[in-house]
C-alpha cells in the first residue's frame, strides 16, 4: 500500500508514494480522520511528491481526490499539497481537486514551505 498517514505537531501528513488509487487514499485518509487521537480540526499536508502518474490523471480522478476530502472539510482547516510544479495546476485554487475538497488548498514545494502556509492560515 502506497499511502501512508501520521499526525505530527497537530498537522495530519498523507504521503503517497509510486501509483495509488482513491480508494487507497480514502481509506488511509478515513482511518486517521476516525481515530480517536485525531485532532479535531487539522490541517493536511498531502504529500504527493513521490506519486508517479500524477500528470496523467484525469479530472474526474483529481475530483474524486478531492471529495475524499471533502467529506471531511468541516473537519479540515486546509490542504497544503506537496507537488512538483509540473502538475501544480491539478491542485491549485481552480482545480477540480479544490473544488471538491471544499476547504483553502495551496500547492507547495517542501514540506517547510507547506507547514508555513499552513500555519499563516490557522
Amino acid at each position: 500500500m502506497p499511502v501512508f498517514s501520521r499526525v505530527r505537531d497537530g498537522v495530519l501528513i498523507l504521503t503517497v508514494d509510486g501509483d495509488y488509487t482513491a480508494n487507497e487514499l480514502r481509506r488511509v485518509g478515513f482511518s486517521a480522520l476516525e481515530a480517536d487521537d485525531a485532532p479535531p480540526k487539522v490541517p493536511v499536508v498531502l504529500d504527493l511528491s513521490g506519486a508517479a502518474g500524477l500528470a496523467s490523471k484525469s479530472p474526474a480522478e483529481l475530483a474524486t481526490t478531492g471529495a475524499i476530502f471533502g467529506a471531511y472539510r468541516d473537519r479540515l482547516t486546509g490542504i497544503a499539497v506537496v507537488a512538483s510544479s509540473a502538475v501544480s495546476d491539478l491542485f491549485d485554487a481552480d482545480s477540480a481537486f479544490a473544488s471538491e475538497a471544499g476547504v483553502r488548498v495551496a500547492v507547495c514545494s517542501s514540506h517547510a514551505d507547506a507547514r508555513e502556509w499552513l500555519e499563516g492560515g490557522r
